[in-house]
């Protein structure tokens, strides 16, 4: 359990880190910290669990890529929605990657391996992966489990891009190039519309934001995908193209999440009485002209056209 490790590092009186799950980004700067201090402990979490009360309770040593706790000593991040509160802030919405500004509040500039880390942030961060490591890092990252996370970010304070040619991360990114199979098959089913609204009725097993971002190669401007992950419970992946004007960071405040002008998220809780209300309230504020629905629109008051899945999956990144 995460307060349980939390609890423990506090304990013993070992520095403690609060980063973010989701992403490289996250997980780079979760290695700068165990390069900086191999004795310290990371938490990873999702933006949506910094708010629960323990985390709130406890003083953090150091927090990257995520909202502030309400108690942090350092804090380095970048998005343009989490407003600085930490004692000592690297904070600016114009860098390109949260690992940036964490290897120089660690003090780890002058270090190859963080060099890479950063690069690698950078790279997965602005949809502009060049290197073939970063690539496969990527998608270890994309379609990890939570235990499985925390060792890549054990093995990457020590190695570097050099673990992603070792086990476990070479079978992890293995694994994940099947599933990116699958998002890409999706990709080229969905139209390059201006504008998107895709709705996946159940967690298929692939990288939403990774499909946001090839969708976006075919010519859309701005796509939001709407994933049912629980009986009341969606998660909303924006991606809007630099180009394009559209923000995600502000259509995603408006549903209680945040992010970057150019990527967001949120995580959104149905009325008990109205379990489809947040496919509704995406619709009206994105006004697309059709639904594209990732498997059958049963029940849906929209325009909607239904796009085939070949198979079935647990999760997503």
């Amino acid at each position: 359990m995460k307060v349980l490790r939390a609890l423990l590092a506090k304990a013993a009186r070992r520095p403690l880190a609060l980063c973010d799950v989701g992403d490289v980004d996250g997980l780079a700067s979760a290695a700068l910290f165990k390069r900086r201090y191999p004795e310290g402990v990371v938490v990873l979490m999702a933006p949506s669990e910094v708010k629960k009360w323990w985390v709130k309770a406890l003083t953090w040593d150091f927090v990257a890529d995520l909202p502030c706790p309400g108690r942090a000593k350092v804090r380095a991040d970048h998005h343009l929605t989490n407003k600085p509160c930490a004692e000592v802030e690297y904070y600016d919405p114009g860098a390109p990657a949260a690992a940036l500004l964490a290897a120089r509040a660690l003090g780890l500039d002058g270090d190859a391996v963080a060099r890479e880390l950063v690069e690698a942030a950078v790279q997965t961060d602005t949809a502009n992966v060049t290197d073939r490591r970063v690539r496969l890092l990527d998608l270890a990252v994309r379609y990890s489990g939570e235990a499985e996370k925390y060792a890549v970010v054990d093995i990457l304070a020590k190695r570097g891009l050099a673990a992603v040619e070792e086990e476990p991360l070479k079978s992890m990114a293995e694994r994940g190039l099947e599933r990116d199979g699958l998002m890409r098959r999706l990709a080229e089913a969905l139209p390059g519309e201006e504008k998107l609204f895709i709705y996946s009725p159940r967690r298929l097993g692939i990288s939403y934001r990774a499909l946001t971002i090839e969708l976006e190669k075919k010519g859309a401007r701005f796509v939001n995908i709407l994933v049912k992950r629980g009986w009341r419970t969606y998660r909303l992946y924006c991606g809007a193209h630099r180009d394009s004007g559209y923000n995600c960071a502000e259509l995603a405040a408006r549903l209680g999440g945040g992010g970057h002008k150019y990527a967001a998220g949120a995580v959104i809780k149905a009325p008990i009485y109205d379990l489809t209300r947040p496919i509704y309230t995406l619709a009206e504020l994105v006004k697309p002209e059709v639904v594209y629905v990732l498997g059958r629109c049963e029940g849906l008051k929209l325009p909607c056209k239904e796009v085939a899945v070949m198979n079935r999956g647990s999760g997503e990144g």
